[in-house]
């Protein structure tokens, strides 16, 4: 009736790739992903707030999040099935033989890389939710970047030097800048959420 899989699996079995600026299958070209400018990676951090209530005070916090940002925008449209199977219906059903196809407009209106084989089902269509998230890898690894970040592991933690040369970009944290030393090194101090102190670090 419908699969269940990590989001990896999501864009195979979908057809919808869950890499790169339109990685969600649901926000599609609604995304409000940005880039991270010493990091390189796409974040969408501070999407939540389009999902909560219009009158929620979180909406109007401008620093709470992202500095100097509210939110008046709502969650993106739902798409029905009908519309969805429109715009994959003259997709390749295998698309990588051979060689790798890029459709028209890839990573800019949309993220399709083919038509699942799951649209031949005659329910597929009516289905509500095609797909759920296996929410056994979903935990694990995201337990597994709470824990690192929280005992800021070597290599692991995502609280690493790249993200603190971001966060005054993005964000209103003084406190967690990183501190210029006398010996010409930066000082990362200690986050809120870590247990360790800080330390010192080389700035490229």
């Amino acid at each position: 009736m419908w699969t269940i899989n990590d989001f990896l699996a999501y864009g195979m079995l979908s057809g919808w790739s869950t890499h790169g600026r339109l990685a969600c299958p649901h926000c599609m070209k609604e995304t409000k992903e940005f880039n991270l400018k010493n990091g390189g990676k796409s974040s969408w951090f501070d999407c939540h707030r389009r999902f909560l209530p219009g009158n929620h005070e979180f909406r109007r916090k401008r620093n709470r999040f992202r500095k100097d940002t509210t939110e008046k925008d709502g969650p993106p449209p739902k798409i029905t099935s009908d519309e969805v199977f429109r715009r994959v219906s003259n997709l390749w059903r295998f698309p990588d033989v051979g060689k790798r196809v890029r459709y028209e407009g890839y990573n800019v209106d949309h993220n399709w890389t083919k038509i699942s084989i799951f649209w031949d089902l005659p329910y597929w269509k009516d289905n509500l939710l095609r797909h759920n998230l296996d929410i056994m890898h979903i935990e694990f690894f995201f337990c597994d970047n709470i824990v690192h970040t929280v005992m800021n592991v070597s290599g692991k933690t995502k609280d690493n030097e790249k993200a603190r040369m971001d966060l005054p970009l993005y964000c209103k944290r003084p406190d967690m800048e990183l501190k210029l030393l006398p010996n010409g090194k930066y000082l990362k101090p200690k986050a809120l959420q870590s247990i360790t102190d800080g330390i010192a670090c080389k700035k490229d």
